[in-house]
């Protein structure tokens, strides 16, 4: 059943600026960020903290929620910010709107797993161009629809080109729940061209949709969903791998 809640005829209630203090912004506003990386994974903050690639931006500036705070990164020398962010929704697009309205940032390059639903290669790059909306977020929105376009998808294939990176276009499956992706549920986002499940493509791409911002979008394959459930890579890729697609990343962010 498609969720009908999207209203874009009054405004918000509450929205980012009233919840984080002037002072913040100041200071996001002041840093001078062009262009987001979002990742989901600490130990790769860890990792790029240890090998001296990125400085925190200010104390003063988090990101997170009240399971836990990080601050705000960049890469040294450069106008390019990296954020540990929260995986699926709403905390995804929460902490996205937030760095809109501290940094005054409208570009935002996201990157982590995804199950491969296909037979598709542990680390393959893919590059959702359509995201099934199987999740709530996104319908506050956009309105309802069982599909959204990922608008950049063909922007970061060229950039994949310039670069020589093998990837796949090809749709993904965005969900809410990841211990009830079901064997009927997966057959029928296969029917429909879906060939790997997140959750956060979707919803992240509705934000900015709504904002006029950008959404640059790759994932990798790491387990699999094809037959039987592996494994694979999932939450034990080594950490030279991750910090390949951090370089990815970044490559896409000196382009855009």
């Amino acid at each position: 059943m498609i969720t009908e809640t999207f209203d874009n005829a009054s405004k918000a209630i509450i929205t980012p600026v009233q919840t984080i203090p002037q002072e913040v912004i100041d200071l996001g506003h002041k840093a001078n960020i062009r262009v987001i990386i979002m990742t989901f994974s600490y130990r790769l903050i860890n990792a790029l903290i240890e090998d001296g690639l990125i400085e925190v931006i200010d104390e003063r500036i988090q990101v997170g929620s009240a399971a836990g705070h990080s601050p705000a990164y960049r890469i040294k020398n450069t106008d390019v910010g990296v954020v540990l962010t929260g995986i699926g929704a709403p905390l995804a697009t929460a902490i996205a709107e937030e760095l809109r309205v501290v940094f005054g940032c409208n570009k935002f390059i996201v990157f982590g797993s995804c199950g491969a639903l296909t037979d598709l290669p542990e680390g393959k790059i893919i590059l959702p161009d359509e995201a099934y909306r199987d999740e709530g977020t996104s319908y506050h929105y956009a309105p309802a629809a069982d599909f959204i376009k990922i608008r950049n998808a063909d922007r970061l294939a060229e950039i994949m080109d310039e670069l020589e990176i093998g990837y796949v276009l090809g749709k993904t499956w965005t969900t809410d729940a990841f211990y009830r992706e079901t064997v009927n549920n997966k057959e029928k986002r296969v029917e429909q061209g879906c060939i790997c499940v997140e959750m956060e493509c979707s919803r992240l791409q509705a934000m900015c949709d709504f904002y006029g911002a950008g959404l640059y979008q790759f994932v990798y394959a790491a387990d699999s969903l094809d037959t039987d459930w592996s494994r694979r890579i999932l939450g034990i890729m080594e950490m030279d791998s991750r910090l390949k697609y951090f370089y990815v990343a970044w490559e896409i962010a000196k382009r855009i």
